[in-house]
């Protein structure tokens, strides 16, 4: 775990946009009969404080058969197989000027290294594009259409894969998206893993007709490790 996990975001201004970037076709989301284009929604300004560290087990009476230890090693892929996503992890957290960053390469899935890792009774916290100029399609292109008990996959380096199912969705106006009760989810029962994913989508308003733009929402999905 790196030192910046220990960071997070306490204030988000009214008005602000969601950590995730706003790559968006012109029409609301949908492909375009003109060819799409895109544009990233700006960033907030985010203050950072230091918080309580990362989850750390509870001492539990040996037995036989003891719990092994989460592996602590690099995120490779994450998966949804309904949709036939197997995406490429990008470690992302907080840019020098103190915005959260985003995946650099919009075939990518970006993994926040400043909050918890898979495998540690935490919330994992991940975002992608939803799409991306002038016609890549982000590898959360259609994460609003996942439905509760659909799967998601985050594997590690060493091959380990860690199984989720999907519990719920929901959509949020950019300008009140709740993103602290997103990352640090008071409902979280204690002991259960989650994993939260993040992207844009709903409304779209293009700068110029047939332009790039951006999305005034963002669409959120939590998923609850069952392996």
């Amino acid at each position: 775990m790196k030192l910046l996990r220990s960071l997070a975001i306490v204030s988000f201004l009214v008005g602000a946009t969601l950590l995730v970037v706003g790559f968006a076709f012109s029409g609301g989301g949908g492909s375009n009969s003109a060819s799409p284009s895109y544009e990233a929604s700006p960033f907030p300004t985010i203050e950072i404080t230091p918080t309580p560290t990362s989850f750390v087990p509870k001492p539990t009476v040996a037995s036989s058969t003891p719990t092994p230890a989460p592996y602590d090693g690099n995120l490779t892929r994450l998966k949804i197989p309904r949709f036939k996503v197997d995406s490429l992890i990008e470690v992302i957290g907080i840019k020098p000027n103190n915005e959260l960053d985003v995946p650099q390469d919009p075939l990518k899935t970006g993994w926040y290294n400043i909050y918890d890792k898979p495998g540690f009774r935490g919330n994992a916290v991940f975002s992608a594009h939803v799409d991306y100029y002038p016609n890549i399609i982000g590898p959360f292109h259609k994460l609003s259409k996942l439905d509760k008990d659909d799967d998601i996959v985050v594997v590690m380096e060493n091959g380990f894969e860690y199984k989720y199912k999907v519990i719920r969705k929901q959509r949020y106006d950019v300008k009140t998206i709740p993103m602290g009760d997103l990352i640090w989810p008071k409902d979280k029962p204690d002991g259960v893993e989650w994993i939260t994913l993040i992207t844009c989508g709903g409304e779209f308003v293009a700068s110029r007709p047939g332009g790039p733009g951006e999305y005034l929402n963002r669409d959120v999905v939590v998923a609850e490790r069952i392996q």
